[in-house]
């Protein structure tokens, strides 16, 4: 940025010291210098566009980007998610299954006596 500015002023330096030293009248200095400062201000709104532009651009880039991103933290939380779901409910079947078999054992046991 401040080479930019350092660049343009370099240039709207050069150009009015080209300006007032020419052999010109100060009518034709006056419309010349009008010329040039029409010029340069188109220049600046160029330059500015496009500037504008290229930020748009980047944060559009940063947009998509971010929601890949998102997407992809989405997809890994919902495997794991499955994954956790389906080892909890072995678990539980597990679980239910020994329970089931201690009362067994403990029936048969209550029998027995």
């Amino acid at each position: 940025m401040r080479s930019s500015r350092d660049f343009l002023a370099g240039i709207i330096t050069g150009v009015v010291i080209g300006i007032l030293t020419a052999p010109r009248s100060g009518k034709e200095t006056r419309d010349k210098l009008t010329e040039e400062a029409s010029k340069r201000t188109d220049d600046l709104k160029d330059q500015w566009e496009k500037g504008v532009s290229q930020v748009k651009e980047g944060l559009e880039q940063a947009k998509s980007q971010v929601n890949q991103y998102a997407d992809k933290a989405k997809d890994q939380y919902n495997q794991y998610k499955d994954q956790a779901q389906a080892a909890l409910n072995k678990n539980k079947e597990n679980v239910k299954e020994e329970y089931n078999d201690k009362v067994d054992q403990l029936a048969d046991n209550a029998k027995l006596n």
